[in-house]
């Protein structure tokens, strides 16, 4: 059964809610000699190509009309032979849909469009293929699409188009999945403020805090780290002042006093909200500051946003502004608000002197598509290849952090040339550590994209990789974190195996959320303070105005390892007395071999460094 989808916007964007189905192994019809599959979360009306396409569909594209209201979709339209019909087109027919390819285009070849479809499309940034349907009672499938597609020989592969999560600690995704069950229902905040109130029964025994429904997962224990008080997102005070940064007389914010470059680290996650140390979120352009560490508004050449999150309406809606999306009328706080400024607290606490670019790629449900994850990676490659081809407005991005991932249904078929290894891949290529959370089912079933990251031998002193995967000199691993414990013991929700490389502090963390979070959950008592015009209270739950949480999950732990490599190549370019002119700064159209050489080097010393020793 799939969700109902959320029609699409008027500019053609995305929906904010697409037709999501669950596949459920136990309900799947197998064909001889095919592989069983396990449980995943896909969007029911898409597949991820990649590969060629094949001939007898690409003759056959045409460019979207002028009323159409996805104008990224090239039309298939159907042969004058029937027997040129695929599988794949005769089970969209049964499911009463047609096919569509979403792409990208090149921003110059708008009007070669009609005459020439596909030579109009910036093919670097690949292809969906959709199943379309104007009619509301219609569900698509792209799992039967899928399974019939392996019947053909074709030059193409397709894949599910999986939902991607980056909930910091949920209940098992396989059991209450956001999409369908409400947050009333399936969050922290379970017993809304109207049936448990104060004067019925005491603060202190009938609180949300605490009955909460981690309490019954199968695995006791986990539900533990959602509660406020014992690793859940909470409001706290931080007295520790603001680390502390080395500027420049000339105010330059992208060099440190001594010349040397400051590292870029890109967070790809819900943006950076309003806190002091980062200035200034708003929805309006050119509103924002950055306060010289978040570098705001980053976009390519044409405008393009490197985020593919579409910017709500309401500023209430943001993951970073009010974080009320999911239940705007009711609350409580989305699931993940304030996640991005989490993830950059933590990068800026350890290492204090980078700089912080964010990559909006999901929203406050913490639910996200792995194609528009996969385009917002492949823009910021786009915007890599620019800064390191010496565009003065950008600079190279030295770390990536991705605090999201899912579970694939058949493991064994993730290549390397799948999409999200590949511009993971390219990323590493221009000498970028990749550092991605290993997940927090308390699993061992690999989350990707974590999974793609080397089996590495924790056991042994330095740590050694043992299975190189997509590993090589050249090409410096993923970085799967899991989590630590205040007390340095592994933290019982955080995922494990040999594909995750070290762990870090990720349980109880303390870090920065926008100050404009103020959910609609109260304190439970509040009353006139006697000696003064104040006011006397309970904490305010999803009161966040002092800027700062506790909160839980390898989202957290892969942070903290982004900034330790950042301070190492900080510390490399301070030896060095790296300068605007040296060869971390080329000019030209494209980036020398010997930079790309240089940056890969400098990374895997890096990676080398603050793992205590892996290497190939």
């Amino acid at each position: 059964m799939s969700v109902p989808p959320a029609g699409p916007g008027d500019d053609g964007s995305r929906p904010t809610d697409p037709p999501i189905r669950f596949l459920d192994p136990s309900g799947v019809r197998r064909r001889p000699g095919r592989r069983t599959v396990e449980p995943t979360w896909y969007v029911a009306d898409r597949l991820l190509v990649h590969g060629t396409l094949p001939e007898q569909i690409r003759g056959r594209l045409r460019a979207p009309s002028e009323r159409s209201p996805r104008r990224d979709v090239l039309e298939i339209v159907e042969p004058a032979d029937d027997a040129a019909v695929t599988r794949v087109e005769r089970e969209a027919r049964r499911q009463g849909c047609r096919l569509g390819l979403q792409v990208r285009f090149r921003p110059e070849a708008d009007a070669a469009r009609a005459a020439d479809p596909l030579g109009a499309v910036d093919d670097r940034y690949g292809f969906v293929l959709r199943l379309l349907t104007d009619r509301p009672d219609i569900e698509p499938d792209a799992w039967e699409v899928l399974e019939v597609d392996r019947d053909d020989d074709t030059s193409w592969r397709l894949s599910l188009d999986h939902v991607m999560s980056a909930l910091p600690f949920t209940s098992h995704p396989f059991t209450s999945h956001p999409f369908t069950s409400h947050p009333f229902t399936s969050h922290p905040f379970t017993s809304h403020p109207f049936t448990s109130h104060p004067f019925t029964s005491h603060p202190f025994t009938s609180h949300p805090f605490t009955s909460h429904p981690f309490t019954s997962h199968p695995m006791r224990g986990l539900g533990e780290y959602a509660v406020p008080g014992s690793g859940g997102r909470a409001p706290v005070r931080w007295l520790g002042g603001r680390p502390p940064r080395e500027t420049r007389d000339d105010g330059d914010r992208r060099l440190m006093p001594d010349g040397a470059r400051r590292p870029v680290v890109a967070v790809v996650d819900t943006g950076v909200g309003t806190h002091e140390w980062f200035g200034t979120y708003s929805l309006v352009p050119g509103e924002s500051d950055g306060a010289g560490v978040v570098i705001r508004d980053a976009a390519l050449p044409d405008g393009t946003p490197l985020g593919t999150y579409p910017v709500p309406e309401h500023p209430e809606d943001d993951a970073e502004i009010g974080g009320t999306s999911t239940a705007p009328l009711t609350g409580p706080l989305d699931p993940v608000a304030g996640h991005g400024t989490f993830i950059a607290g933590l990068v800026h606490q350890v290492c204090p002197d980078a700089r912080i670019l964010p990559v909006r790629a999901v929203g406050g449900s913490g639910l996200a598509i792995e194609s528009e994850v996969i385009e917002s990676l492949r823009r910021l490659e786009s915007y890599q290849r620019l800064a390191l081809a010496g565009d003065g407005d950008r600079d190279p991005v030295d770390v990536v952090v991705l605090s999201m991932g899912y579970y694939h249904e058949q493991p064994e078929d993730m290549e390397w040339d799948h999409p999200l290894g590949e511009v993971l891949g390219k990323l590493r290529d221009s000498g970028v550590a990749v550092v991605v959370a290993a997940g927090n089912d308390g699993v061992t079933r690999p989350e990707y994209p974590a999974a793609f990251a080397p089996e590495v031998d924790r056991r042994a002193d330095p740590p050694r990789i043992t299975v190189a995967k997509d590993t090589t000199p050249d090409r410096p691993p993923v970085l799967a974190v899991g989590a630590l414990n205040p007390d340095g013991t592994t933290a019982l929700f955080s995922n494990d195996g040999p594909w995750v490389t070290c762990l870090r502090p990720g349980a109880a963390v303390v870090s920065t959320v926008p100050r404009t979070l103020d959910g609609p959950i109260t304190p439970s008592v509040r009353m006139k303070e006697k000696y003064s015009d104040g006011h006397r209270a309970t904490i305010d739950p999803e009161g966040f105005q002092g800027g700062f949480a506790t909160w839980s999950g390898t989202s957290f732990a892969a942070p903290v390892l982004a900034g330790e490599i950042a301070g190492r190549l900080l510390a490399s370019r301070r030896r060095a007395a790296a300068t605007p002119s040296d060869s971390l700064r080329p000019t030209g159209t494209t980036a020398p071999a010997e930079v790309l050489r240089q940056r890969v080097d400098d990374v895997w010393a890096a990676i080398e460094d603050a793992t205590g020793g892996l290497t190939l």
